[in-house]
Order: C-alpha cells, then structure tokens, then sequence
C-alpha cells in the first residue's frame, strides 16, 4: 500500500505542504497546498505572530488531501549553526566521537545545551569531510511546541536550507535546461571561474528567495558543498515598489507578482512604467545580490567546488526577467529551476509553484529514492515518539492477530498427528502383506522379519518357502553382479515373470558387463536394456534391466 510523506515549510508569508505518495514504484506529488497568513491589525508581537502561524497550520493541515501520519517539518536554518569539518578517519563511528570536540569551539554556547547531528559529506583516503548541525534545545523544543500547538507531530525535521540539497540530488544534478549566460558582467563582478584540469569539480548554487530570507546551498557530486541563510529577500523588494509607486505593502505585492520586472543588458526595460519597476526592484534586490556575490566569492575561496550555474526557487523568484538581471550582476549562468516547479505544475498555479521548493525537499527527507541531507534535528529527548502511541494503540490487535495464529498452529500440529498416524498404520499393513509373500507367514515385527528371513527354511515353521521365491531371485541377481564392478543398485521389481532392476554404475561397459553375466544363467531370458544415459553430474551411467523369468 502507497505511503503519504506530507513536507510542511512555515515561512514568514505562507504555510506550504506538499504530500508525497510513495511506492514500489518510486514517489509522486499527489497534493500541494498554501495558506497565506491573515493579516494583522496593528502592531503585531511576538505571540500575535505565534497564533496566527498556529492557527494558519491547523486550517491548512485540516484539508483531507493532506491527510497522513508522516510529516517532515523544516526548521529555519538561521537557528542552526552548520559547519564543515575535516577529519583524518572514515569510520562512522570514530567520526561520531570527534565531532563534539571539533565542533565546541565554533558555536557561542556549550554543547550540554545544544543538539549536534552530522552527516559524512566525502570519504576521501586520507579521511572525510563532515557537516555537523548544532542547534539549541531550547530551540527545538520551543519549535515542536508550536506545532503540537497546530495539531502537527512532525517525524521528522530537516533544516530548510538542507532540504534544497534534496531538490537537486532529485531533480537539478541531471538537469539539462539551458541557463542565462551573462551578456556582459557588471563590473566589480569577478565571481565565475572557468572550468580547468585539476581544478574543483562543478556545482549548482540553488538559491530559493523566500519573503525574508534567502537559503542558499551548493551542491556536487560529493553533496553538500556550501550552506547559507542570507536575511534579506522578496519582502526588501516589495517595499521597494511601495516607496517607488506610493502604494500599500499590500498592492506593492500585488504588482510585483502580476508585472514585476528587472531589466538586463539583453532584455531592457520597454516601457517607462516597466523601467521605474526595473528601477525599483533593482533597490529591492541590492542587499540579496551582494550576499550573493560574498557566497560565491567564500566558494571559490574554499575551493571545494566551482559554481556552474545557479538555480533559482522560492516565491520570491518569480519576477520576470531575474535570471538574466543575475547572471550579469553574479557573472554566472543562471535560471529558473523549472524541472523542481514542473513537480507540483498539476496543483499549484504558475506563480507560486517555486514557493513549494522547502516543502518538496522536506518530504524528500522520508520519501525520496536518491542521496538525500541526513542531518536530523529530531533526536535525543526530542526523537519522534508516535510510532511507540500507534504499536501501543495496536497492542490488542496484535494479540489478537498472535492467538489466532496459536489456535492454527494448534489445529495444524493435531492434524499432521492424525494423518502421520494413519500412515503409519498403513505402512504396518503392508509390512505384514510383504514378510506374508517373502518368509511364508505375516511377520508384523521388523527384526522378527529379518530373523525369520535368516533362518533355514526348515526352522521357519510349518510354510515352506517356494524353491525359486522372490526372495530367492533377488538373492542370485545381486550376487551375479561381478564384485569389481561398482554398481549401486536402487530399485527391484520382481513379480512371478519377470524382474526388473533400476540402477547406476561407473560406464556403459559395466552394464554390457551386468548384462553377460545374467545370460549365463538359462533362467534369465530377454534381458532388455533401457533409459541408458549419463546421470546430470555425468560420472555415472543411470541403466534399467528387465529380465523374463523362466525359472520362478
């Protein structure tokens, strides 16, 4: 049966889910849904915010179409701090020991207060690379509280700059879509590096612009290469067309999102409207592209990849014309991540499809068929506890599922006892009608039988045996069988006329052999060779004899 894996983002505009249905046929996107925050009257605080986010959680969650018992949230990344560690060792378990000592001196607080949970990036042979996430408790917990407070007991939580690392493992690494080239770099721009020999193996760069924040995650064939959260997104650039146009917050989104335009070298404004929107986003986007150009410069600088081209996703993407504006102000190919919106293209109306980029990879995290980001934040004290409500819950089904097992196993040891001991009678029987034929009388005991059989005809009662009995014929046909032949004898068959012998031996002149020998006695006429043939193994000949007995 199909498993639902529902990814849950809680972004500062909207609450996103998208549910994964997983089977042996691979994963597929059978629901999406979002849920913009109502707005708020006034000067909103801190626990205004948190009740609105709760309350939006437990109206999306309520959709059937969401329904499941498998949720993944995300977690901001801007509360978790990610660093790159490494190590003179490959081994798991040495690395799990390192860590805490490696990583104490990077974070502000002690590690008693904080959970660490890493992932081995790249085994190398003189050691790994290694992403440690540190986050505190406090944190978390504050994190799951409002959940349970939404109605939400996720299994799992990933941190939603990670989560993007499982969109590209998925959907980017293969992606051939053409990306914008810079027509001309904006000076001061001096980021891209040309691939050489030796040099560090190609990355994606995918950038999902959010309303207030910006993640940032390269990624290579190793994985993760380089993470970032930069506090500044869509929301700088709707302010930015409200202070332009004069308008309400309100409006300003509205426009961006229906006429939102950036002009480039290649793709000027066309209009003086168009122009004083280029303008205006240009101001919104000023802070964003110079975090943009410090990352790629902190890339190169590491030289752990080279960033080929950058991805871009998140609502805040989807502004006409950002690739190009990005690809001359980064000096880097750049383009829209169709391939990641082409996922939820049958749920989600072409404007926002980008804005479900957390959400997918979140539910990736338990779904997915590629390499995903194993950093888990629900460990320790936090680690997901349902499973052990839903087998408690299950306890008396089982039960009852283990005594109706009990009763058949019951039911089918009385049966093989009743029909062995019926065969075992039957085999008794036979055994009397077989020494009745063979000794002259029933002997029903096995050694009596063979006792019986030893003995001169003259001790074995008032029954003579016949002078030529089967016993008899037997008897002569093994021992016509010449001692230097090795022969293995598995079935006679003699009736008053005939005999009949079922065997094998080293060759086909052995039973030539057997056959010369059983002519010499006149008793034995028409002997008849059949089935001849090598066994499977081929070192032995399989053969059958029938003889015409004249003598019984």
């Amino acid at each position: 049966m199909p498993q639902r894996f529902v990814g849950v983002d809680v972004g500062a505009y909207s609450v996103k889910a998208v549910v994964l249905e997983d089977s042996i046929r691979g994963h597929r996107v059978v629901a999406a849904k979002e849920l913009p925050y109502p707005p708020l009257e006034g000067s909103a605080t801190s626990d205004d915010l948190r009740s609105r986010r709760e309350a939006t959680i437990r109206v999306l969650l309520a959709d059937p179409a969401l329904a499941s018992d498998r949720y993944v949230a995300a977690f901001p990344g801007e509360n978790v701090t990610l660093r790159f560690v490494t190590l003179p060792f490959t081994d798991a378990k040495k690395v799990e020991l390192a860590l805490p000592s490696e990583v104490a001196d990077m974070v502000p607080f002690d590690l008693d207060e904080a959970i660490l949970s890493h992932e081995i990036i790249e085994k190398r042979d003189d050691g790994c690379s290694s992403l440690a996430a540190l986050v505190k408790r406090d944190r978390v917990e504050s994190f799951l509280a409002e959940a349970a407070a939404a109605g939400l007991d996720p299994r799992s939580i990933v941190v939603d700059v990670l989560a993007l690392f499982n969109l590209y493992s998925h959907y980017l690494s293969n992606d051939g879509s053409k990306a914008e080239s810079p027509s001309a770099a904006i000076p001061g721009t001096d980021t891209f590096v040309l691939p050489r020999p030796g040099g560090p193996p190609d990355a994606r760069l995918v950038v999902d612009i959010g309303h207030t924040r910006t993640l940032v995650l390269a990624a290579g064939e190793h994985g993760v290469a380089h993470v970032r959260v930069i506090r500044a997104g869509g929301a700088d650039v709707t302010a930015a067309i409200a202070e332009a146009f004069g308008i309400s917050s309100e409006e300003a989104e509205e426009r961006k999102r229906t006429v939102g335009f950036v002009a480039s070298t290649r793709h000027p404004a066309p209009s003086e409207d168009d122009d004083k929107m280029s303008a205006a986003i240009q101001r919104g986007l000023k802070t964003l592209i110079g975090e943009l150009r410090r990352t790629l410069a902190s890339i190169r600088s590491e030289r752990r990849v080279r960033v080929a081209r950058i991805d871009l996703l998140g609502g805040g993407s989807r502004i006409r014309n950002l690739a190009p504006h990005l690809a001359e102000h980064l000096n880097t190919p750049a383009a829209h991540a169709v391939a990641v919106e082409q996922i939820v293209e049958p749920f989600v109306e072409a404007g926002r499809r980008s804005a479900f980029a957390v959400a997918l990879g979140a539910a990736l995290r338990l779904a997915g068929d590629a390499k995903v980001s194993q950093i888990e934040l629900r460990v320790d004290e936090f680690a997901y506890a349902g499973q052990l409500e839903q087998l408690v819950a299950r306890v008396p089904i089982v039960l009852a599922s283990a005594a109706a097992i009990v009763v058949l196993l019951a039911a089918n040891v009385w049966m093989s006892y009743h029909t062995v001991s019926g065969r075992e009678k039957e085999i008794d029987k036979a055994f009397c009608s077989v020494t009745k034929e063979v000794v002259g009388r029933e002997v029903c005991e096995p050694k009596l039988a063979i006792e019986a059989m030893k003995q001169p005809v003259s001790e074995i009662g008032n029954v003579k045996l016949p002078e030529r009995s089967a016993l008899n014929v037997a008897a002569e046909l093994s021992e016509r069988i010449p001692k230097t032949l090795d022969v293995k004898i598995e079935e006679i068959d003699i009736s008053p006329d005939r005999a009949r012998l079922v065997g094998n031996t080293a060759s086909f002149d052995a039973v030539d052999q057997i056959v010369a020998e059983y002519e010499k006695d006149t008793c034995y006429k028409e002997i008849k060779k059949g089935n001849l043939r090598k066994t499977a193994a081929g070192d032995r000949v399989e053969f059958q004899l029938t003889i015409q007995l004249e003598c019984s």
